[in-house]
C-alpha cells in the first residue's frame, strides 16, 4: 500500500468516524429536548421565566425560600444569560420545556463548535474530533442532582461553552475573553474558576513586555466585571438596598453551602468520584487519565527544552499547545480543590461538570498531538513507536466506551417517566385550575410547573390545608395499597390519581 492510498484511507476513516460522533451527538440531543422527563431543577429554573412573562418580574417560585415568590432567588444558580432568552421564546408562544431546551442546545452546539476549533488548532482533525466527544464521557445519570443530557435547563453546559470560547479568542482578542469569562459568571458563578487559568493563558502567551502582558491582562478582567455589575445594579434598582443587601447574604450562603444541609463529606470520597464518574471502567479511565497526563506533560518538556536551546526560535504552535496544557491542568486543579476542600457539597458529579466540560478535552487534544509528533520522529525506536501506538488505543477505547455508554442512556428517563407521562399527569392536575399546590421536594414539582400552577413545600406551615400532590414510590401490591390508606386517612377529597400520583384537595390538618 503506497503512502498516498493509506492518506485516502485515513481521510475516508475519518469521515465516517465523523458520521458516526455526529450520528450519536443528535440521537443525544434530540431525545434530551423531546422526550427526556424535566426534572425538578429544571423545572425550578423555568418558574423563573414562567414568572416574567406572567408580569412577576425576575421571579422564582421560591420553592426552597420560603415558598413564596422571590425576586432574584439565590437558590437559582443558573443565571439570566441562560433564563432571560428562555424568557423570550415563552413570551412568543414556546412552550417553556422544549424551548428552554432548545436554548441550552444552542449552547450545547456553541460548546462544541469551540471544542472542535480549539481541539483542530492545538491537536488536528482527530484531536478535535476527540474534544467533541469528552463531554460526553462524564456520567452525572445516577447522582442525586444529575445532567441528564447536554440540553438540560441548567447552566453547567452553557457557561462551559463560553468558557471554552473564551480560550478560543484569549490569544488574540482578551477582551472578548473577558467578556465570555463574565457571561459565563452571569450563567454559573463557579465559571469564574475558570478566570484563573484563562488569566494564565493571557500572560504566557502575550508577546513583548511585562506592562504589554499585564494590560492585555487587566483589560480582560475589566470587561468581565461588565456583565456582573449590571446584573447587580439591576438587582439594586429592583430590590432596593435593604433587600438587596438580604439578598447578598442569602446567595453567600448558598453559594458556601451548595444550599445543602449535610455532614462534610470526605474529601476522598470525592477523589474517587473523580476516576469513577465516567462512562467507562474506572480502571480504563485511571489508565487514560495517566496517559493524557504524561504525553501534555512530554509536550510541556518540549516546549521548555526550545526555550532553553533555541530562545529566539520557538515553534508557535508547539508553544500555545504548552500553554494551554499548563492552563488546564492548573484549571483542574483550581476547581477540583475548590470541590474537595467545599466539604459542605455533596458529592455530585454535577460540581466538576464544566471543569470535565472545558479542560478535560483540551489535555486530550494536546495529547493526541503530542502522540502524532512521536510517531513522526524519525530517531525514535520500535519500542517508542509502539508505546505511542498503545497510548493511541487506550486514548480512543477510553472516548469511545464513554461516548457509547452515554448514547446507551439517553433515551432512557430517571424514574421511567418520559417528558409525555409527566404532561399527561400535569393536564390532569390542570383541570382543578389551582394556583398553589404543596408537595415535597422531588419529581412532583415537576407536575405542578407543567400544570402551571406554583410550587410549595409541605414543611411550610403558611400553607397547611393547600391543596397536596403526592406520589407513590412503592408500586407493588402492598405500596398500593399503602398509598390508597394513606389517601383515606390524610385527605378529605382526593381530586384525581393519574399515575402514580394523587391530587389531595383537602388534606387533614395534623
Amino acid at each position: 500500500m503506497n503512502a498516498i492510498t493509506w492518506r485516502r484511507l485515513v481521510r475516508g476513516g475519518f469521515w465516517v468516524v465523523v458520521a458516526i460522533v455526529a450520528a450519536a451527538q443528535l440521537w443525544i440531543v434530540i431525545h434530551g429536548v423531546f422526550f427526556m422527563r424535566l426534572w425538578e431543577d429544571e423545572a425550578f429554573n423555568l418558574t423563573v421565566p414562567i414568572n416574567m412573562v406572567n408580569g412577576l418580574g425576575y421571579t422564582s417560585d421560591g420553592t426552597l425560600s420560603g415558598s413564596q415568590l422571590t425576586p432574584f432567588d439565590p437558590r437559582i444558580s443558573t443565571g439570566p444569560v441562560v433564563l432571560l432568552p428562555i424568557t423570550a421564546l415563552v413570551a412568543l408562544g414556546a412552550d417553556p420545556v422544549i424551548g428552554g431546551r432548545l436554548v441550552v442546545l444552542v449552547f450545547y452546539a456553541a460548546l462544541l463548535a469551540g471544542l472542535w476549533i480549539l481541539g483542530g488548532r492545538l491537536g488536528g482533525r482527530w484531536a478535535a474530533l476527540a474534544a467533541v466527544c469528552v463531554p460526553l464521557g462524564w456520567n452525572t445519570w445516577g447522582s442525586g442532582s444529575p445532567i441528564q443530557s447536554p440540553v438540560d435547563i441548567l447552566g453547567e453546559v452553557p457557561a462551559a461553552a463560553l468558557l471554552v470560547w473564551a480560550f478560543v479568542v484569549v490569544r488574540r482578542r482578551p477582551w472578548l475573553a473577558g467578556l465570555f469569562i463574565g457571561l459565563a459568571m452571569q450563567t454559573k458563578l463557579l465559571g469564574a474558576l475558570a478566570a484563573i487559568p484563562i488569566a494564565l493563558v493571557v500572560i504566557l502567551l502575550t508577546q513583548g513586555s511585562v506592562l504589554r502582558r499585564l494590560k492585555r491582562l487587566v483589560i480582560c478582567a475589566l470587561v468581565a466585571v461588565i456583565p456582573n455589575a449590571l446584573y447587580e445594579l439591576w438587582k439594586l434598582m429592583a430590590l432596593g438596598p435593604a433587600a438587596y443587601l438580604t439578598n447578598l447574604r442569602e446567595f453567600y450562603w448558598f453559594f458556601k453551602s451548595g444550599g445543602q444541609n449535610i455532614a462534610p463529606v470526605d474529601p476522598m470520597k470525592k477523589l474517587v468520584s473523580l476516576g469513577s464518574g465516567w462512562f467507562s471502567p474506572t480502571w480504563l479511565t485511571v489508565i487514560c487519565a495517566a496517559v493524557v497526563l504524561a504525553l501534555v506533560c512530554l509536550t510541556i518538556v518540549w516546549w521548555v527544552r526550545e526555550i532553553r536551546d533555541e530562545p529566539t526560535d520557538v515553534d508557535a504552535g508547539r508553544r500555545e499547545r504548552a500553554v494551554f496544557g499548563v492552563a488546564a491542568i492548573f484549571g483542574l486543579v483550581v476547581w477540583f480543590g475548590w470541590w474537595l476542600a467545599s466539604t459542605h457539597t455533596p458529592n455530585w458529579p454535577r460540581y466538576a461538570a464544566t471543569a470535565m466540560y472545558i479542560f478535560v478535552p483540551i489535555l486530550v487534544a494536546i495529547a493526541i498531538r503530542a502522540l502524532i509528533e512521536l510517531w513522526q520522529r524519525q530517531r525514535w525506536s520500535l519500542v517508542a513507536r509502539v508505546t505511542a501506538v498503545a497510548a493511541a488505543v487506550v486514548v480512543a477505547a477510553t472516548v469511545s466506551v464513554q461516548t457509547w455508554g452515554h448514547v446507551q442512556i439517553s433515551d432512557e428517563s430517571r424514574f421511567g417517566e418520559p417528558l409525555a407521562e409527566q404532561r399527561a399527569v400535569a393536564s390532569q392536575v390542570a383541570e382543578e385550575d389551582l394556583d398553589v399546590i404543596v408537595t415535597s421536594w422531588g419529581p412532583t414539582i415537576s407536575i405542578i410547573v407543567l400544570a402551571g400552577a406554583h410550587a410549595a413545600l409541605d414543611d411550610v406551615p403558611s400553607w397547611e390545608g393547600t391543596p397536596e400532590l403526592w406520589r407513590n414510590w412503592d408500586t407493588s401490591e402492598a405500596g398500593e395499597k399503602a398509598f390508597a390508606e394513606r389517601l383515606d386517612e390524610e385527605c378529605d377529597d382526593v381530586a384525581s390519581t393519574p399515575g402514580n400520583y394523587a391530587l389531595c384537595l383537602a388534606p387533614v390538618s395534623p
